[in-house]
This record gives structure tokens, sequence and C-alpha cells, in this order.
């Protein structure tokens, strides 16, 4: 068994992890509905074959006297648990399932498959977010159908091996440090930002602080919105995501104040070695948007790309870097502006294809709440399905309805005249509800 430091991004989730209640708000979900005539002992050995490749499923995460480490084991392997579908609609039963503590002293993850009906499974690979990210996701989908169709007499799978582990990862980036002018540009980049006092969709009072609870609220954006959205971006030269997120900031700004964050998904694979890296190599960072009703969306917009860009500049330095410090009363969840609200777009979402199968992914609820609002958007052809996770501390359903209702609203408007002034925007969200 080979021992590395962790990593900064995972060891900030395994501090964070001992402070957590549970269920984890770390836990991740990977399901996928599979119809047709599933070869269950291919794929027992495609799943053992992608389980040998990458060390982030077979290690383990742990304190020792030099600090945190995570233990690599040698020969691994994450058991495949076959079970009888419990009942109950697909995705409550499956977020039951994501919710069930894991241990990361022992695996980071678990694998299930059930049998949902005649030719029909779901397989649910529930995992800590210390040892996945999106990236590692679109990965998997890759490699499990060509290990798959390897297994069931189809094209070798041809994957070359991982050019390091993420434990080779942590030793060179521990070496290499925190640039300090990257600490310099966090320092002067959030020094002055206000709290987000309050959460749209309306002024409203608030716990003090949250629990762990959440519920999720679902829309879609329709092709011929995503259409519209997508020439927006182009005529304000800016990409999608960006144009998003400054809808949300709007949404927030409008029971707010002008100076608003929002957490935006960083990538820090970067170097070329770190591209087939199964691991959490992703963060989430906060980025300065600033909405006066005096702008247009236009400005806004063009504020916030060069606010992401700076970020993206600066992206080495973890988040849990810039909270404070991960304690008990201010961690990586907490500060006031860090970890309330978070926009996520999958433009390119990956796919799952087994030969003889029809896969579906199963988007699933958080097991519990990573953030306040935490919004997903997945581009679904031309348009995108959108789920909120959100904290049910600071929300009720009818407030998280509202809360999507007014950034839809905002997007769509947006759309249709990217130069509308941001008051008539502050106007028209004020309409719902």
């Amino acid at each position: 068994m080979r021992a590395f430091p962790q990593t900064f991004e995972q060891e900030a989730l395994w501090i964070a992890e001992q402070f957590m209640p549970d269920p984890s708000p770390f836990l991740e979900t990977w399901a996928q509905y599979l119809a047709g005539p599933l070869d269950v002992p291919a794929l027992e050995r495609a799943l053992a074959a992608l389980v040998g490749r990458h060390a982030a499923l077979r290690t383990r995460f742990e304190l020792d006297d030099t600090g945190a480490v995570q233990r690599i084991d040698p020969a691994g392997t994450v058991p495949l648990e076959r079970l009888p579908w419990p009942g109950g609609d697909l995705h409550d039963t499956l977020r039951r399932a994501g919710r069930r503590p894991l241990d990361l002293t022992v695996s980071p993850a678990r694998l299930t498959l059930y049998d949902y009906a005649p030719d029909e499974h779901v397989l649910l690979l529930q995992i800590h977010h210390i040892a996945v990210d999106d990236a590692s996701l679109a990965l998997l989908d890759h490699e499990l159908s060509a290990l798959y169709t390897e297994e069931t007499g189809g094209e070798p799978a041809k994957l070359t091996p991982p050019a390091l582990t993420l434990g080779e990862h942590a030793v060179r980036a521990r070496a290499a440090g925190i640039a300090p002018q990257d600490l310099a540009f966090w320092a002067g980049y959030l020094d002055g930002a206000p709290p987000l006092t309050h959460l749209p969709p309306r002024i409203r009072p608030a716990a003090a602080r949250r629990g762990p609870d959440c519920d999720c609220v679902r829309a879609t954006v329709p092709a011929g919105l995503g259409r519209a959205v997508r020439a927006a971006a182009r005529t304000l030269r800016t990409t999608p995501h960006v144009l998003m997120s400054a809808c949300t900031a709007v949404t927030a700004a409008a029971v707010n104040g002008e100076d608003i964050v929002i957490g935006i998904p960083v990538s820090r694979r970067g170097e070329p070695d770190l591209d087939d890296v199964f691991g959490c190599l992703t963060d989430l960072l906060p980025v300065r948007f600033q909405v006066p009703a005096r702008a247009t969306f236009a400005e806004v917009c063009a504020a916030a790309k060069r606010s992401s860009l700076d970020v993206l500049r600066h992206r080495q330095v973890p988040y849990a870097m810039l909270g404070g410090g991960v304690t008990r009363t201010r961690g990586v969840l907490s500060g006031e502006h860090l970890g309330r609200i978070c926009l996520v777009l999958d433009e390119i979402p990956s796919r799952l294809t087994l030969p003889g199968l029809r896969c579906e992914r199963v988007y699933v609820a958080g097991a519990s709440a990573k953030f306040d609002w935490l919004q997903y958007v997945v581009a679904d052809g031309e348009g995108w399905n959108v789920r909120a996770d959100y904290a049910t501390d600071y929300f009720t359903a009818d407030e998280a309805v509202d809360m999507l209702q007014q950034w839809l609203t905002a997007l769509s408007t947006a759309a249709d005249d990217p130069h509308v002034p941001v008051r008539t925007l502050f106007d028209r969200l004020a309409e719902i509800g």
C-alpha cells in the first residue's frame, strides 16, 4: 500500500468531513438506467478493470503522524452489490441510497446494481467528492463503455494507462506550493465584498444557521430559448456560462446590493498528464459581480467576463483557503458570501454507451445541503435541464420554485434583449411569486 499526502482539495474536504453530520454534503451519485439484456459478469469485469486503472477508486483517506494522507491499495476493488429494486420513485429511491454513509478509511465509493424490472437495471455509483469531479464522471462514461464493449466480445478498449496518480500529483503540487501573487490577488479581490444578507426570491428573514436538510426543484430551458441564449452570448462575446451566472447575480442583486458573489466551478487539470486522472481536481471559487440598477445587462456581462477571467488566472488557490480556514465555526461550507449561491453548467454532458443496451443518466438530488442554493444546468439537445438543490432552512418549496422562475425570467429577457436595463429586470423579477 503506497501512501501520499492528500492534495489541497482533498485535504480541505477531508477536514471538513470530520465536522459534518450524516448524510455528508460531499456524497456524489452517478446513476444509469439500463434497458436491455445486461451481461452482469461482463459488467463486473469491466468495473474491476476500471477500478484497477484508477487509483482514486481504491484509495483510503486517513490521518497519521505526517498529517492527512491517502493510501492506495495496489489491487483493491469496489465490490458490486446486487439488490432487488426496493420500490418507490426512481429519483427518491436513488437519493435515499446515495445518502448512505461512506467510511473514507475503507473506501471512497460504493457500487450497486439494482434489478429494476425484467431486462431493466439501475447502476448506482455512490462516491465521495474527495475522489471525483465532473471530468472524472466523463472518464467513467468513456472508459466503462469501452471496457464493457471489450468484455462482451466487441472492439478492444485500447485505453492507455493514466499518466500519474492523484497521490503523485499531490506531491508535485505541494512541492510547487501556492504562488504568493495568487494569494495576494484573492486578498484584494474579496476585500470589501459584502455578505448576501438575503436570498432570492424576496427579502425575508432567514435562519441564523442552516442544517443539512435539502430538497430539489427542477425546470427545463426549451430548445428555442437555448438557441436564443447561445446567440445572445455570441453577441456579447462571452459564454453561456457567464451569461447564466450574470442572470443568477441579477436575482441576488434584486434583494441585496449591487455587489454580488456567486460560486463558479473551475478545473485545475490544465496539465496534459492530468487529463485522464480520476479524482477531485475541480473547485468552486467565488466570482464577484457588479449589478448596478442603472447598468444594462450587457454591461453586467462584460464586467462578469473580466472578473471570471481574473479568477481563472488565479485558480490555484483552494477554496478552503479563502474562507478563513476549516473549523467548526467557519469552514469550507460557511462564510457569509463564499458558500451561498452557486451555478454549474455542463454544456457537453458525456454518455454511457453499452452495446445492446439503452443507457440513460439519472440525475439525483444531493444527499445534503452543500450550499444554500446549488444550481446545475445540463445541456439536453439545444436546451438545458435545470436542477437546483436548496437548503430547506432557507427556502420553502414555493420559494425555491419562485427563485428558479426568476432566473428563467432573467435568462429569457436577457436573451431577447441583451441590452435590457437591469432596473427593468428587477421589476420583472418582483412580479413573480
